[in-house]
C-alpha cells in the first residue's frame, strides 16, 4: 500500500509531462507538415473571452517570425540575426545568441527536443546549432552550416524544419528580388552535419553555388512555411517546396522548376513531381510569384479519389487544390477557389470532431475559412465563412493563422483576436478593455499557443504574451538546470 501511495504521484507526474510536451510549439506551424494547429484544451470558446496579458518584453530589435515553445522556453529570432532565449512564465530573457553579416533575416528557428539542441539562422549565412538552456553554441560535426556562398543577396527567409533525421533550411532573395540569387533547399544529416543540396534553378547541380554562375536567377523559396514534410507513411518522408518567380523548362527535359511545387526524396537526392499551373509565364512575367506560400497538405480522405491532397496558394489569389501523390506537370489540378486577395502567409489546417477537415487563410483585411468537401470520391474547396479582421489597419499581406481546441488565432496590424473555427465568429480582441496593451504592426509575425497561453512580436520590436490569468502557472514545464 504505501509502494503503491509513493507510485500514483509519479504516475501522474509522467501523465503531466506527457501532456505538456505535446503542448508545445518546436517549430514554425507547431510540426513538420506545419498544421498551425495543436489538440492542448487549455484555452477553450468558453474560456477564451478572459484571456489578458501576462508580460511584454521589449527586444532589442524586430522578430519578423513566430516564437517557438519548448517547456519553459521561448526562442525567436530577430531579423538582425540575434536569437533569443526566453523564460515563459515571466518574459525574462535568459539568454541572445548574436551573428553578424551584411543583411537580415525572417527566417524561425527549430527545436529539437529528441536532440535537446536549437537550431537558429544567422545573417551570416549558416545555420548555428546552440544549447538551449544558455544559447552557446555547439560547434563542431557539421555546424555552423553554410547554407549560402552569398548572404549579401540571398536571404534565408523561412522557418527551418526537422524530420526524416534532417534539418531543412531554405533560400530566396531579399525585397526587390535583386540578383544574384537562385533559390534553394539544404538539408543537412543531423547524425553527422553531412549537406545535401537541391537548387530550383540549375537543379542538376547538387551542391551550394555562386548564384551568378547559374545561367538563370530567381525561383526563391521564401513562402513562411518553408520546407513541408509529408507525415502519410506511405510517402516515405518526401518534402515539398514552392517556387517563387523563375525559369520553367522541367516540362521539357530542363533543369529549371521556377513557379512550380516540387516534391523531393527526404535526402533531397530524388525529384518526385512536379506541379506548375497552366498560366506560369504569365504568373513569372507579372511577378505574381506562385511561392508566395508553401504547400499545405491535408490529412488522407479515404472517401476520395485522390486521397493524398495538398493546397497551394499564391500572389494571385487562386487557391489550387492538388493531387500530391501525384505532382504530373504543368496544369493537373484537382480544383480550385479563387480569393479576394493574394496568399503571403501560412495556411493552418485542422479536423473537427467530425473529422471534417478545414483550411484557414490569412488574407489582406480578412481571415477566411475552406472546407473540404467529397461527393461521391470527388474532392472540391467550398468556402465556408469570412471574418473581417481590423480592416481599416489591415496588413497588406495578411497573416499566418493558428488553431487550438476549436479557436483561430490571427494577428494583424494592432490587434490579435481568436474567432470560432466553425462560424468565424469573434470570440476575443486584444483591444477589448482589460486585454491590457494590444499587438503592434504586424508584417510576417504571427501567433503561437502553448500551454494555455497565446505569444506574439509584432513590428515594434515587443513580444507579449496572453494568458487567462497572469498568477498561472500551470502548463509549463521547465529545463533542468
Amino acid at each position: 500500500m504505501v509502494f503503491m501511495r509513493r507510485l500514483v504521484p509519479f504516475i501522474w507526474f509522467l501523465v503531466l509531462t506527457l501532456a505538456l510536451q505535446g503542448a508545445d510549439w518546436p517549430l514554425f506551424d507547431r510540426d513538420p507538415q506545419r498544421t498551425g494547429s495543436t489538440d492542448e484544451r487549455v484555452l477553450t470558446t468558453a474560456n477564451v473571452g478572459s484571456l489578458h496579458e501576462r508580460w511584454r518584453v521589449k527586444l532589442g530589435e524586430v522578430s519578423d517570425s513566430a516564437p517557438l515553445v519548448a517547456g519553459a522556453m521561448l526562442f525567436l529570432t530577430a531579423t538582425n540575426g540575434t536569437t533569443y532565449g526566453i523564460d515563459a512564465p515571466t518574459g525574462r530573457i535568459v539568454w541572445r545568441f548574436v551573428t553578424h553579416g551584411p543583411r537580415f533575416t525572417t527566417a524561425s528557428p527549430a527545436f529539437d527536443a529528441a536532440g535537446d539542441a536549437l537550431y537558429v539562422p544567422g545573417i551570416d549565412g549558416y545555420i548555428h546549432k546552440l544549447n538551449p538552456r544558455t544559447g552557446a553554441e555547439r560547434a563542431g560535426n557539421g555546424f555552423p552550416a553554410r547554407v549560402t556562398t552569398s548572404p549579401a543577396t540571398e536571404k534565408v527567409s523561412s522557418a527551418f524544419n526537422l524530420s526524416n533525421g534532417y534539418l531543412y533550411a531554405t533560400v530566396s532573395a531579399y525585397l526587390g528580388d535583386i540578383p544574384p540569387y537562385v533559390g534553394h533547399v539544404v538539408a543537412v544529416r543531423l547524425r553527422d552535419g553531412a549537406p545535401a543540396v537541391f537548387n530550383a534553378l540549375c537543379s542538376g547541380r547538387r551542391a551550394l553555388m555562386e548564384p551568378q554562375s547559374c545561367s538563370y536567377q530567381g525561383a526563391g523559396i521564401w513562402g513562411r512555411s518553408g520546407v513541408v514534410v509529408d507525415p502519410d507513411p506511405s510517402m516515405g518522408g518526401r518534402v515539398y517546396v514552392a517556387t517563387g518567380n523563375g525559369r520553367l523548362d522541367a516540362q521539357q527535359g530542363g533543369s529549371n522548376y521556377g513557379d512550380a511545387v516540387i516534391a523531393l526524396s527526404a535526402d533531397l537526392q530524388r525529384i518526385l513531381g512536379f506541379f506548375a499551373p497552366d498560366n506560369y509565364a504569365s504568373l513569372e512575367s507579372t511577378d505574381m510569384d506562385l511561392g508566395s506560400t508553401s504547400p499545405a497538405l491535408l490529412p488522407r480522405q479515404a472517401g476520395s479519389a485522390t486521397p493524398l491532397m495538398a493546397v497551394q496558394g499564391g500572389k494571385d489569389g487562386v487557391l489550387r487544390l492538388l493531387d500530391r501523390a501525384h505532382l504530373a506537370g504543368v496544369g493537373r489540378t484537382i480544383h480550385s477557389l479563387l480569393l479576394s486577395g493574394g496568399i503571403y502567409c501560412a495556411p493552418a489546417i485542422w479536423s473537427d470532431a467530425r473529422g471534417g477537415t478545414w483550411i484557414y487563410l490569412g488574407l489582406p483585411g480578412a481571415v477566411q475559412a475552406v472546407r473540404l468537401v467529397t461527393i461521391n470520391g470527388m474532392s472540391r474547396l467550398v468556402s465556408a465563412w469570412r471574418t473581417p479582421v481590423n480592416s481599416l489597419q489591415s496588413t497588406l499581406e495578411g497573416d499566418s493563422p493558428v488553431v487550438s481546441n476549436g479557436i483561430v488565432f490571427i494577428a494583424s496590424n494592432g490587434e490579435l483576436v481568436a474567432l470560432a473555427a466553425t462560424t468565424g465568429r469573434r470570440l476575443w480582441s486584444s483591444l477589448r478593455a482589460g486585454a491590457g496593451h494590444s499587438i503592434g504592426k504586424i508584417h510576417w509575425q504571427s501567433p503561437v499557443v502553448a500551454n494555455g497561453v497565446v505569444y506574439c512580436s509584432d513590428e515594434d520590436g515587443f513580444l507579449t504574451a496572453y494568458a487567462l490569468s497572469p498568477t498561472v502557472r500551470g502548463g509549463i514545464r521547465r529545463f533542468r538546470r
